[in-house]
């Protein structure tokens, strides 16, 4: 009998002022597949298998991938990749100056992803027969899962172009394993297929119940859907677009957070501001280097965090990758409050008694959004891991995200240009801690090369940078010093994969 492994995830509430967590927090088990989906909690239980692979973007069986940082270091936002030298994750040393080889490309990150799009379509194809399931169930669990198909497969086209694509899983008998590769075009095609579907209403709620927070809802699929229409720069959407932007913005639903530094604390995850994050927790803090699927926290700031740090307010254990480029300190305007929440420079805000080890094209300066807090993972109880273990939500979507995308769109598309400035001088007046009518000559016209500097100072080390450039197609002209060319837009697909394809995989022209 043939069996599937997939990890059991319940519901579980963690609250911390304003903060609230949907955990995995039950192990993994192993159960027949046949006998898996009788009813509605086993349909449950499978959806939440689903966004567990989510959880093990920053490491996946030995290898780290931090989801923002494999994007950032593309770009120009960080002085070099760190760590001890070349030889520390090499992968990420050649992905940075587009020099990655198939033999060294990100396998493990092609495997999770490719993990979670095979538990998604149990989903949404068990959900769908299922005719012990209410209509409205029904339609919210198939619903969901094609919004984490989407997204599983809007990162394997961010990241590879061209990836075998499937939608009923591969048994080796109704379905080959040999699945067909199909093109940039078509694997886009395929995502708005069920981004259309997850973003119409009625299909997700557009809030959830408290118990819930970490489930997908309507905007969350909406924001996503509007990445890939502008990442693609399809402009035969941009309408549709435009439109649900809207509708997001205008729900009440969002606003901004008052204090830019407020979003990076506790209190800052899942606030008034937050569309879409990725779950951690330190209670449960079950996460070790031997069962690193386990429910838990992040080993995130552990690998930005400066090497042998001593002092009062992070957490010692850090490997010291990221450094910060100077270039992008020096790129925020004098009072931007974004600079100081995002940068920690210890030439200029060092304590009493700081010290650490510097590391490769160490700069004094790191990713302070994610730097692990002192106190990051007090609630750890285990006896090995806790720096696997912080209870930092890795952010995804934020409103001033929405504000800035409608914003693009309608300069792009020449329509409104009064309510395009009022959306990105909303995004600077939170930023210099005042209004918009109070922002003076900080205020700004909304132009396509503002809009883009804008998105620089407000997602800063976001993994957003990258990708701006390629669509703004200013790529090649900021990037072209460090190895990017028009053919490294795609990384080498990992030569394993090609390997096991029988020939039909062909590789990127990188």
């Amino acid at each position: 009998m043939k069996k599937l492994s997939i990890y059991i995830l319940t519901l579980a509430l963690a609250l911390s002022s304003c903060t609230t967590k949907f955990l995995e927090v039950e192990p993994t088990t192993t159960i027949p597949e046949e006998l898996s989906y009788a009813t509605e909690r086993d349909l449950t239980k499978a959806l939440m298998a689903a966004y567990a692979p989510l959880q093990a973007l920053d490491f996946c069986e030995g290898e780290y991938h931090p989801y923002h940082f494999i994007s950032d270091i593309l770009a120009d936002d960080y002085n070099a990749v760190g760590g001890s030298g070349p030889g520390d994750c090499p992968y990420l040393q050649l992905m940075a100056v587009y020099r990655l080889t198939p033999e060294q490309s990100l396998i493990q990150l092609w495997s999770n992803i490719y993990r979670g799009v095979y538990r998604s379509n149990i989903v949404v194809n068990r959900a769908a027969e299922a005719d012990f399931l209410s209509d409205e169930v029904r339609t919210r669990l198939v619903g969901e899962a094609r919004f984490l198909r989407a997204m599983y497969y809007q990162m394997l086209w961010k990241f590879w172009g061209s990836v075998p694509y499937y939608n009923v899983n591969p048994d080796g008998a109704g379905v080959p394993y040999i699945v067909p590769q199909l093109s940039e075009d078509e694997i886009y095609g395929k995502i708005m297929e069920d981004l259309d579907a997850a973003t119409a209403p009625g299909v997700l709620p557009e809030v959830t119940m408290i118990s819930e927070v970490g489930r997908a809802t309507r905007y969350a699929a909406i924001m996503l859907r509007a990445e890939v229409v502008m990442l693609k720069m399809d402009e035969s959407r941009f309408g549709s677009v435009k439109q649900q932007l809207s509708e997001l913005i205008s729900s009440s639903i969002y606003a901004l957070t008052p204090s830019f530094e407020d979003i990076w604390k506790d209190e800052g995850e899942w606030s008034c501001e937050s569309i879409f994050e990725i779950n951690y927790s330190d209670n449960p803090s079950n996460r070790t280097w031997e069962d690193i699927y386990a429910p838990g926290g992040t080993v995130y700031p552990t690998f930005i965090g400066p090497d042998s740090y001593k002092g009062t307010r992070f957490a010692h254990e850090g490997y010291g990758f990221g450094p910060v480029s100077a270039a992008l300190k020096a790129d925020f305007e004098p009072g931007d409050t974004r600079r100081d929440a995002s940068i920690m420079d210890f030439k200029t805000d060092k304590l009493k008694g700081e010290k650490y080890n510097p590391r490769q094209g160490d700069t004094g300066m790191f990713n302070k959004k994610y730097m692990g807090r002192a106190d990051g993972n007090t609630n750890f109880i285990g006896n090995e891991g806790m720096e696997l273990n912080f209870r930092t939500n890795l952010r995804i979507y934020r409103y001033s995200d929405a504000l800035l995308r409608y914003c693009e769109l309608l300069v792009r598309t020449g329509e409104d240009q009064a309510l395009a400035d009022r959306y990105l001088n909303e995004v600077r007046a939170r930023a210099f801690g005042t209004t918009i009518d109070a922002l003076g000559s900080r205020a700004r016209t909304a132009t396509l090369d503002n809009i883009l500097e804008e998105r620089r100072h407000e997602f800063a080390f976001e993994g957003h940078r990258f990708f701006d450039l390629v669509r703004f197609g200013k790529a090649e002209e900021l990037l072209g010093a460090k190895g990017y060319t028009p053919s490294k837009r795609y990384l080498p697909i990992p030569q394993s994969e090609i390997d096991k394809s029988e020939g039909t995989l062909h590789q990127n022209n990188y």
